[in-house]
């Protein structure tokens, strides 16, 4: 008995050290933690703050969300202000580990709970809508536990919605996320999903189901700029309506990526998807939409350095846009002259800051687009695949200067693959006759020319081109074609 004494003593003793431990670092870590939070998005214009009540067992945490009007811009930031109450506070209830015993046992540094309700987010002017248009307040609940690891995993759900007004009807599920973040780099991943939208409304019956939203955090560059995965889904579309002979029925998806590529670069790539059936039914004048379509876009050699230049834009067009509202709003004429200084010297600045971002922007043999866009109707399928990239020097002069040289001149800096498969089934999608027609004569004359194939009811041909050498189907059409280019492009100079 007495073992079993001592044993239960030094696990209660064990457990008040641990808890004594966390109560007395909590503060610290929390304030570690936003430090390293406004590190990564005060290039953003916001701001975190917190405000910590220690207990032994407890802690009160308060964390607010603003925007830095010198970095956010004062109009926009003012425009946020009509809308959500700034700045935005979440008040934590904090329970010290190394055990949890409310709502659950569990084990960890710290657990977080809190609650938000949607119209103490709210200016006063949306709030009213909101709270008429609802019968009861919109709850979001927040669950998240520290780790030992440092690992901070994250829970929450909301209430459901119902709204009625006019005559309609609209039901909200409880929306539902999870995550985890490590709190030392700043990474990790979160999902949410919204498992359904319904909404009823003079003979309309839409139904939304599936809609979710996925990121993964996997890198950050430069101190600030997130690398990583994220998928935004939306399984199906349902909608019926009066005078429909069927319903209409429609799924989204789209998936983006950034990732570091070899050196100072990133790269930006999104794939998007669309499928529908019925959608033809809403506007009879179409010759018909695509049964599927797929498009994809991708961005290569972003460099960090015109990533920067290019926040440098972005913040010298605000404070010019902020000047110049400063100025047309000036009412004192003795003031008059020093508001239109400022904003001469801030249209000024930000002309030689889109100057420098422009330079940087394009970099010989690493800047690169490529697009692709495929679609399925009628059981054929059409494609198109563009590839261009930038294989000229580094640009010098004015901004003026440089524009008008890309404009005049693209056939010295440009290289482009291109890629074209087209059914004669699609000719359809233009609902005019006569366009079915001009496209048709189109396309056989640049059969005759040599310029496209036929083969299978499909227009298809592949172009290649780099500085004075074009490529037409394997051919080398630049004697033919190049000296027709550089007229046009020197006649609409």
């Amino acid at each position: 008995m007495k073992r079993i004494m001592t044993v239960v003593g030094v696990l209660v003793l064990g457990w008040l050290g641990a808890t004594a431990y966390i109560s007395s670092t909590f503060k610290d870590g929390v304030e570690q933690y936003i430090d390293r939070v406004n590190a990564l998005y005060a290039s953003q214009g916001m701001h975190y703050k917190a405000e910590v009540e220690s207990s032994f067992f407890t802690s009160d945490l308060k964390i607010e969300i603003d925007f830095d009007k010198e970095r956010f811009g004062k109009i926009a930031a003012d425009i946020y202000a009509d809308f959500i109450t700034l700045p935005l506070t979440v008040e934590y209830k904090v329970e010290h580990g190394p055990i949890f015993y409310r709502d659950g046992l569990g084990i960890g540094f710290a657990k977080f709970t809190a609650q938000m309700k949607a119209s103490e987010m709210l200016a006063q002017e949306p709030k009213e809508k909101l709270l008429k248009a609802i019968p009861e307040d919109i709850t979001l609940y927040l669950s998240e536990v520290l780790c030992f690891d440092k690992q901070l995993k994250i829970a929450m759900h909301s209430s459901a919605v119902a709204i009625e007004e006019n005559g309609a009807k609209m039901e909200i599920s409880p929306l539902n996320g999870r995550g985890m973040i490590d709190t030392q780099t700043l990474l990790g991943s979160f999902d949410i999903t919204l498992p359904k939208i319904s909404l009823e409304r003079e003979g309309i019956n839409a139904v939304m189901t599936g809609t979710t939203l996925q990121m993964d955090m996997k890198e950050i560059l430069a101190g600030k700029y997130l690398l990583g995965d994220g998928a935004f889904r939306i399984a199906k579309i349902s909608m019926t309506q009066e005078g429909l002979s069927k319903s209409v029925e429609m799924d989204f998806a789209m998936d983006f990526k950034t990732e570091r590529e070899v050196g100072d670069y990133m790269m930006a790539d999104i794939a998007v998807q669309f499928n529908q059936e019925g959608l033809e039914q809403l506007d009879t004048t179409t010759g018909g939409l695509a049964k599927q379509v797929n498009f994809s876009m991708k961005l290569q050699g972003i460099s960090m350095d015109a990533l920067q230049k290019f926040e440098a834009v972005n913040q010298k067009q605000l404070e010019m846009t902020d000047t110049m509202y400063g100025m047309m709003t000036e009412t004192d004429p003795d003031k008059a002259e020093a508001a239109l200084q400022r904003a001469e010297t801030a249209q000024e600045d930000f002309m030689k800051a889109a100057t420098e971002a422009l330079k940087a922007l394009l970099v010989k043999e690493r800047t690169k687009v490529s697009a692709a866009v495929d679609i399925t109707k009628d059981d054929a399928k059409s494609s198109l695949s563009l590839t261009v990239g930038y294989v000229g020097g580094t640009l010098n002069g004015s901004l003026e200067e440089m524009v008008a040289y890309l404009q005049a001149k693209p056939l010295e800096y440009l290289a482009l693959d291109a890629d074209l498969d087209f059914n004669e089934k699609h000719l359809t999608l233009n609902p005019s006759p006569e366009a079915q027609q001009q496209a048709k004569m189109g396309f056989d004359m640049a059969v005759m020319q040599g310029i496209m194939n036929f083969e299978n009811g499909v227009y298809s041909t592949k172009l290649e081109y780099k500085p004075k050498v074009l490529k037409i189907n394997g051919q080398d059409k630049s004697r033919e074609i190049l000296p027709m280019l550089e007229m046009s492009l020197a006649q609409g100079r």
